[in-house]
C-alpha cells in the first residue's frame, strides 16, 4: 500500500514537472535590464566633465534622466575641488533633466550666501556633462 502511494505521488509530480516545462509554443519573455552609472568628476582647464547616476529600463523606450542628487554632489565637488571656489554652501539642480547631447540647463550654487548660476552642458549619452564656472 505504501509503495503504491509513493508511486502515485511520484507520477503526479512528474506530470506536474512535464506540464510546467512545456512552453506551449510561446516565446519566453525577455527580462528587463537595469543599468546605473556611478558619479565621477574630473577637471580640465576652465571646464569640468562629470558622470551622474541614471537608471534606464529596456522594456519601453524611456528617455534617460540625470539623478539630480548625484549631480548636485558632483557639481559641488567640482566647484570646490577643481575650480577652488570657497564658500560653496549648497548646489541645487533641476530634477528629471534628460540625457540629450548638447542640452544646456542651470544649477544654482549658493556661494557665500549669494545664489550663482552654474551652466550644465550635456556632452554625450554616457551621462557626461560639463560644469561651467559660477556666474
Amino acid at each position: 500500500m505504501r509503495v503504491r502511494a509513493v508511486l502515485l505521488v511520484m507520477m503526479a509530480g512528474a506530470a506536474l514537472l512535464l506540464g510546467a516545462c512545456d512552453s506551449g509554443g510561446e516565446e519566453p519573455a525577455t527580462p528587463a535590464s537595469e543599468s546605473s552609472a556611478t558619479s565621477a568628476a574630473t577637471s580640465s582647464g576652465e571646464q569640468a566633465t562629470a558622470t551622474a547616476a541614471s537608471t534606464t529600463t529596456s522594456l519601453a523606450p524611456v528617455s534617460k534622466v540625470f539623478d539630480a542628487e548625484a549631480m548636485q554632489m558632483s557639481v559641488q565637488q567640482i566647484l570646490t575641488q577643481s575650480y577652488r571656489v570657497e564658500g560653496v554652501e549648497r548646489v541645487t539642480c533641476p530634477p528629471d533633466q534628460p540625457v540629450e547631447v548638447g542640452l544646456k540647463f542651470d544649477c544654482t550654487a549658493v556661494i557665500a550666501g549669494e545664489p550663482k548660476r552654474v551652466q550644465i552642458t550635456v556632452k554625450n549619452e554616457n551621462d557626461e556633462y560639463e560644469v561651467g564656472y559660477p556666474r
